[in-house]
């Protein structure tokens, strides 16, 4: 018996040693130098993954930024589209690879973390593991409504109807949440088979009320079709939505919290993450090479002549977000569920 104590002692300092190793430097093994970590990546081929078809917002950003951040981390980033699943199977499979800098994902922040609150089918990886990178943009949504419809502010939307192409969607989990915040039972018409589609018929007076994205709002509030009504999230400053109520300042003080949990996530905006569990110093080098190439005056000036307007957050900002956003209350994580359940 003295024996087998012994030796179980003996397996349990193993052990532990070992767990203590990890827990220390992180699930790659022996944490890297930066200076090993950038030559360990220099001259090699970095995939940049974008969850939606070519063409699109997502694309153009991950193109703009492929060469420069390539650039600065002297190696080669290419961008590979995978849409499918509203982004979650290209995520899945992001947050599987290997985690050695050789795979980032561009992610749909709301969609990403909305996904992960509701525990959808299909969502498996926990958001707050993920190794974030850092933001490339964040836009408020913007609750607009036709010219003709005699709606002036949020005071009065109560019994109107939303257009949403359908559960999920920032369209309609806006819907849901401004029901919730602001004490209103009001329809969400579903079906559309597309966001420009919806918005379509709230100009053509079919339907009230729509909500999605600034940048997708802007041709219809320029053109004069669409008046903005209330911002959901952060505002950015763009002159086309000052003036306009937030969410945040319009909602009774007992719903203050989920008003501002529900700004973060819209707020979340597009997002650079790579597979959970990356060395600290691999990590940090790309972190530092994408700072480098989103506070550099040229590039910040090129993306904003191709509509395509850079809002910058780091990696550790955005860890906190996340985190704030998951560990969110109860309530909220039901009104969430509920808007993707429908």
């Amino acid at each position: 018996m003295r024996k087998l104590a012994l030796g179980l002692a003996a397996a349990l300092a193993l052990v532990g040693g070992a767990l203590t190793s990890c827990s220390s430097t992180g699930a790659t093994g022996a944490s890297t130098s930066p200076e090993d970590a950038a030559a360990k990546l220099k001259n090699q081929t970095i995939t940049l993954v974008v969850p939606f078809d070519p063409g699109g917002g997502y694309d153009a950003y991950a193109r703009m930024l492929a060469p420069k951040l390539g650039h600065e981390l002297g190696a080669t980033v290419i961008v590979e589209n995978k849409p499918g699943a509203g982004g979650i199977l290209a995520t899945n499979e992001a947050v599987h690879a290997k985690p050695d800098g050789k795979t980032l994902v561009l992610l749909n922040g709301p969609g990403h973390l909305g996904a992960a609150i509701a525990k959808t089918n299909g969502v498996l990886y926990d958001a707050k593991t993920m190794s974030y990178i850092g933001q490339i943009s964040s836009e408020p949504d913007v609750l607009v409504t036709s010219k003709s419809s005699g709606i002036a502010s949020e005071d009065d939307i109560s019994g109107k109807r939303f257009a949403a192409t359908g559960p999920g969607s920032n369209e309609y989990i806006d819907a849901v949440v401004l029901n919730q915040l602001l004490g209103m039972k009001n329809q969400v018409v579903t079906g559309f088979a597309s966001s420009n589609e919806a918005s379509l018929n709230v100009i053509q007076g079919n339907v009230e009320l729509h909500s999605r994205s600034l940048g997708s709002q802007q041709p219809g509030i320029n053109s004069g079709d669409l008046k903005p009504v209330l911002v959901i999230g952060q505002n950015t400053g763009e002159n086309e939505i000052k003036g306009v109520d937030n969410l945040v300042d319009v909602v009774k003080e007992d719903q203050k919290e989920l008003a501002t949990l529900h700004t973060k996530l819209i707020s979340s905006g597009r997002l650079i993450a790579a597979p959970p569990g990356m060395d600290p110093g691999t990590l940090q080098v790309i972190r530092d090479a994408f700072e480098r190439v989103m506070t550099d005056k040229a590039f910040v000036k090129a993306a904003a002549d191709a509509k395509r307007p850079v809002h910058y957050a780091s990696g550790n900002d955005v860890q906190k977000l996340v985190n704030d956003v998951m560990g969110s209350p109860q309530e909220y994580v039901n009104l969430i569920t509920k808007a993707y359940m429908g």
